[in-house]
């Protein structure tokens, strides 16, 4: 008392300094403690944030990929000629599910529990879990079809499609729908009536587990909206009443109770060394030094730490390291053992620079450079490693100065592995400049490759471009199937690169359209040698599943020496070249002419004018009359394609016919004729006979037996009184098809006449094998019998007795002639047809010859 008494009367006893220490002491380890506990709940509530917002993003992508798919997969179908052809109207069973086009494989292989093709009144075509069903798509799907119908219609010129979420059999489903169309551009008018094919993806349990599974995401189910668990994450699925719900990890919590009992236990640890230390503070100032020594040591220990979880906190990474000063690695986490295969051990002590390397950026320079830069920068570098099995590996590191008193200590930092994403971005890369199919250049490619090459104009090296575009390709895909038109297109990819040398290159355009660019060659003796070869070795069959394919391919041709530099203007000339080729024949190749644009710009125009005339019922039929030879009667009338061009006024088939038949339109205008030929000659004497040319194309691109068969009920057309005349190229094109088809229309009772006999090299083997009931001499034979030689007329007999033998009807086209009529008749010759008798007449003008003499001599008409 007496010493707390004499103290000056300002300064405070040493109890009170120390009770007043303590109590300072106190309020800042509670707040302490309060600002730790509440960075930890911070952390593990963002940690949970984190995560869940994850786990929404990969369900919600994993949903839309599921959807893309279905989209993707239901164009392959509905933007299918074939699927067109087969489904618009009535639906063809025989073809979609008997031939498995459209058929049980949609469940069985793709899982699609309905498919459906439905029109604005009825469902032509219905698949229940693979199996055909009578029921209507509305009996299944509980949603209003005609709006999907709709817009399904309107997205289907821009090759779009359409999904929905809708009740399936009261449970939700995926439902894909597009408009069955061809596989051209086409408008909306002329799809505003189409089909519309829809495919439904019911999200069952499996898909659900399998679609969790792959995006990372467990306990993924479908509950109703009024129902949910705490903890899970959801996405509602449109109308249907249902969400997609799944249990969403929560690391965070995870974290909180790992870490919060060992922090409690060390706080109170600690309080209770404060509580001693302080007890001895009251006995001695050494004893409150030694304390404070303690503390100042726990408080660097624990800024360490929490600068090590900051660290992994911020970047994420899978595995933490750390160096000293001279960058040597003193701490590896126990995730570098399972992601590299090295032991801890084999690394410590060593230069980090011998494990990690940057090709761009040297790594020791750049942690020197932290070291001057802002303490708190975080900086990252891609770094390559090689793992245990010497595989090279790729990470992405983050790194920062570790600094004591102001100094740089060392550096700290974390590595993610980013080998997939690596080799995921160098594949994106690839398949940006290469076909998927064929693994040829794509068009991105192709321009970069003709702009680097044509850059110096005439300096540079001079190129020839050949644009090759197969021939008889789709009837193989329309007929086998995409299976083969695939194998074919990956065929023809092998061939031509190893056609090629190394410095030219191959393109695929797209479609079975190809182009090479050669690099240096532009001798034409060269080029040409290059493409019969070309030609020669795309004609040899291509096997699939043990069955010969035969394609053939046309060939343009432009040359940067003649064409110009300019990389558009090149493809366009071979574009024009290759036009012409396809034009004269096929299996050939063209060089680009000046003269060639007007005339392919008039061919392209007639071709367009050709497509609306159809739709603007431009085309008429005129009839010429066939004789007996014995008393000129009329026994037959054949049927003369005219078209009445609103510009260039009436044109015949052999401005047109070419043009059609490269194309579809064949197929149109041939049923067209047919059609219109059988109901004017309905009503026409018993015994007359009409005589239709069927083109080879229409053999290729359609079933003609089943066209005759539906024209005929359709018409009420006697079979018997229909004949049909085929030219030669028909049999060429495929022998056992062709002999198939003709026995089947014998089947149907109609004629068979083989048209402009004696132009090929094979005609009587044709007639021993195919049924024909009659041939047709050849009008250039006919003319050449006003001759003197005589050779002509030979070749006449010849034909005429050997039709005699075998029992067939002898016509004889392109009489101009009295005296050719007179040697007809005197060489016994069955029929005649030419100018001599009747031009091809008008039907008002027919009918009226036949009303004058419809069994009668006939009429000289000049």
């Amino acid at each position: 008392m007496a010493r707390t008494a004499n103290l000056p009367p300002t300064l405070p006893t040493p109890r009170f300094q120390v009770r007043r220490l303590i109590a300072g002491f106190c309020v800042v380890f509670g707040l302490a403690c309060l600002v730790t506990l509440g960075a930890l709940l911070n952390i593990a509530a963002t940690l949970d944030h984190q995560e869940q917002q994850r786990s929404a993003f990969h369900a919600s992508q994993a949903l839309e990929q599921r959807l893309l798919a279905s989209r993707q997969f239901l164009s392959s179908y509905a933007v299918w000629d074939a699927a067109f052809e087969h489904l618009a109207g009535k639906a063809d069973w025989q073809w979609a599910y008997e031939e498995k086009n459209v058929g049980e494989s949609l469940y069985s292989a793709s899982g699609y529990e309905g498919v459906f093709v439905v029109d604005d009144q009825r469902t032509t075509y219905a698949l229940f879990k693979g199996k055909p069903s009578e029921a209507s798509a509305s009996t299944y799907i509980e949603a209003p079809l005609q709006p999907i119908i709709n817009e399904a219609r309107g997205a289907a010129s821009a090759r779009e499609q359409i999904t929905r979420f809708v009740l399936f059999n009261g449970w939700p489903a995926v439902l894909s729908a597009a408009a069955v169309r061809p596989d051209k551009d086409v408008s909306d008018s002329e799809v505003r009536q189409a089909p519309v094919m829809l495919f439904v993806d019911q999200l069952t349990d499996d898909k659900l587990t399998r679609l969790g599974t792959g995006a990372g995401l467990a306990g993924m189910h479908l509950e109703k909206d009024a129902t949910g668990e705490h903890g899970q994450q959801r996405i509602a699925l449109g109308d249907t009443g249902f969400h997609l719900a799944w249990t969403s990890p929560l690391p965070g919590q995870q974290l909180l109770w790992a870490m919060l009992p060992p922090l409690l236990c060390a706080l109170l640890i600690l309080g209770l060394v404060m509580l001693y230390l302080f007890c001895h503070a009251l006995r001695s100032s050494r004893a409150i030094d030694l304390s404070l020594a303690r503390l100042q040591q726990s408080n660097q220990a624990l800024e360490a730490s929490e600068q090590r979880f900051r660290a992994v906190a911020e970047a994420a990474s899978d595995w933490i390291w750390e160096t000293d000063r001279q960058q040597r690695l003193t701490y590896l986490s126990q995730r570098f053992v399972s992601v590299t295969g090295y032991p801890v051990d084999d690394w410590l002590g060593q230069p980090v620079n011998q494990l990690l390397a940057c090709d761009t950026t040297p790594l020791s320079p750049w942690l020197d450079a932290l070291a001057a830069a802002d303490p708190q920068q975080l900086a990252n570098l891609r770094c390559t490693y090689r793992d245990h099995n010497g595989q090279n590996r790729y990470c992405r590191i983050s790194a920062r100065a570790i600094w004591y008193d102001g100094k740089p200590t060392g550096f700290r930092g974390t590595a993610s592995d980013i080998t997939d994403e690596v080799d995921a971005h160098a594949r994106i890369q690839h398949l940006s400049l290469h076909d998927p199919l064929t693994g040829l250049a794509n068009r991105n490619k192709l321009a970069r490759h003709l702009e680097q090459l044509l850059l110096r104009g005439s300096d540079a090296p001079p190129l020839t471009l050949l644009l090759l575009d197969l021939d008889n390709f789709k009837p193989i895909n329309d007929s086998l199937g995409h299976a083969a038109g695939d194998a074919v297109l990956q065929e023809v990819a092998t061939r031509l690169r190893d056609t090629t040398r190394d410095v030219d290159l191959v393109a695929r355009l797209g479609g079975d359209e190809f182009i090479l660019v050669l690099n240096g060659m532009d001798n034409r003796t060269e080029v040409d040698r290059f493409c019969a070869r070309l030609i020669s070795l795309l004609q040899q069959p291509i096997v699939f599943d043990n069955q010969p394919l035969h394609i053939g391919a046309s060939i343009g041709v432009a040359q940067s020496r003649t064409q110009g530099f300019d990389a558009g203007e090149l493809i366009r000339c071979a574009d024009i070249a290759l036009y012409q080729a396809k034009a004269e024949g096929k299996n050939t190749w063209r060089y680009f002419a000046a003269e060639m644009n007007k005339q392919i710009q008039y061919r392209r125009q007639l071709e367009n004018d050709l497509r609306r005339a159809l739709q603007n019922q431009e085309f008429a039929l005129h009839y010429q009359p066939r004789y007996r030879l014995g008393d000129l009667r009329i026994v037959a009338v054949e049927a003369l394609l005219r078209w009445q061009h609103p510009q260039e006024g009436l044109l015949g088939p052999d401005t047109f016919i070419p043009l059609a038949e490269q194309s579809d339109i064949i197929v149109a205008l041939g049923r067209w004729v047919l059609r219109e030929a059988c109901r004017t000659a309905h009503d026409w004497p018993v015994g007359l006979l009409i005589s239709v040319n069927l083109s080879p194309a229409q053999f290729l691109r359609s079933d003609v037996v089943a066209d005759v068969r539906e024209i005929l009920l359709e018409t009420a057309f006697p079979a018997q009184r229909l004949e049909l005349e085929i030219t030669e190229n028909v049999m060429l094109n495929d022998i056992e098809g062709a002999l198939s088809t003709m026995l089947s229309l014998k089947e149907l009772g109609v004629r068979l006449n083989m048209d402009d006999f004696g132009t090929g090299y094979s005609s009587l083997g044709y007639l021993r094998t195919y049924p024909f009931d009659s041939i047709k001499i050849d009008k250039r034979f006919i003319a050449g019998l006003n001759n003197t030689s005589g050779n002509d007329r030979a070749v006449v007999q010849a034909i005429i007795n050997l039709g005699e033998a075998m029992g067939l009807t002898v016509t004889a086209e392109g009489v101009e002639s009295e005296q050719q009529l007179k040697t007809l008749e005197k060489d016994g010759c069955h029929e005649v047809q030419g100018y001599f008798l009747s031009r091809p007449l008008p039907k008002e003008a027919l009918e009226a010859l036949l009303q004058q003499a419809p069994t009668g001599s006939a009429r000289r008409l000049l």
